[in-house]
């Protein structure tokens, strides 16, 4: 079996674990909040059945017996705690405890300027945003278990990152969040990409990010495309890597016309940036 972990190595502080003859790598043993890792299992001189890998309360499957994209939430307190392998060896549940140290990340603060409708939520904008929270953790609670992809991911598009994630943000100096994706600078009608292989799962207006073009990887990994003032693909499209999704804008929160690019993984959503170096270690 080819090992995961052929591209980027040296990137990362890797932890290998014996398993009862085989081995379990994990990308990093230290990982900021908002952070991804995988984990990854060697079983060429046992026999045995990767399940699973628990972390944060959470299970997070192996693909192709092989290995599992484990995210870590914004909101994990910095501690050290552990990643648990489940198996099954000759029938029986087994586990084998990685540790991993959770540390805060390094996240700026912004100070920004927005309409006041966006600010100043009203009572019927707020039972929207409530509704579309729902959708979406319905939408990303569903995904394909096969993978759409077979070649290495790329960026949305080649220019400068305004806001990175995680920053801390103040709205008309009253309302605070923090930024769940990746800014990339991007004038109105600029063609955004899909990063890779995957099925359109969401096009449509979100309150906060505007027109939104979902795309269900497989595995999992869904990434998002937002404040786009055209779409180039309708739900259910096949998309590939390349392939354009839709025009940069200004619609929903903004201070101007960019790309909102996000990222989710099972459900949690984490650092654009830190996932596409992670993916690249994946062999395709």
């Amino acid at each position: 079996m080819v090992n995961i972990f052929i591209r980027g190595v040296f990137l990362y502080l890797f932890l290998t674990l014996s398993l009862y003859g085989a081995n379990i790598e994990t990308s990093t043993s230290v990982v900021s909040n908002a952070q991804t890792f995988v984990v990854t299992v060697d079983s060429e001189d046992v026999e045995f059945e990767a399940l699973y890998v628990t972390y944060q309360n959470h299970r997070y499957p192996f693909v192709d017996n092989f290995y599992a994209l484990v995210p870590t939430s914004y909101y994990a307190t910095p501690k050290k705690t552990k990643a648990v392998v489940v198996y099954k060896e000759s029938g029986k549940k087994k586990y084998k405890s990685i540790p991993i140290t959770i540390i805060q990340g390094k996240y700026k603060v912004e100070k920004l300027s927005v309409d006041p409708s966006r600010a100043n939520i009203s009572i019927k904008d707020r039972k929207r945003i409530k509704r579309e929270s729902k959708e979406a953790k319905k939408l990303y609670s569903h995904f394909s278990s096969d993978r759409y992809w077979s070649e290495p991911f790329i960026r949305p598009l080649n220019s400068k990152i305004t806001s990175r994630f995680g920053n801390r943000r103040l709205f008309n100096g009253m309302l605070k969040s923090y930024h769940s994706g990746t800014d990339f600078r991007a004038s109105t009608g600029t063609p955004i990409v899909s990063i890779n292989d995957g099925m359109v799962v969401y096009v449509g207006d979100r309150f906060f990010a505007g027109n939104t073009v979902v795309v269900d990887h497989g595995e999992g990994i869904f990434t998002s495309y937002s404040h786009l003032s055209k779409f180039s693909v309708n739900k259910g499209d096949i998309v590939f890597k390349g392939d354009i999704v839709g025009l940069a804008g200004a619609t929903g929160r903004v201070t101007g016309p960019h790309l909102h690019f996000g990222v989710n993984i099972h459900g949690v959503k984490v650092d654009p940036m830190n996932f596409l170096e992670v993916i690249s270690l994946i062999a395709y």
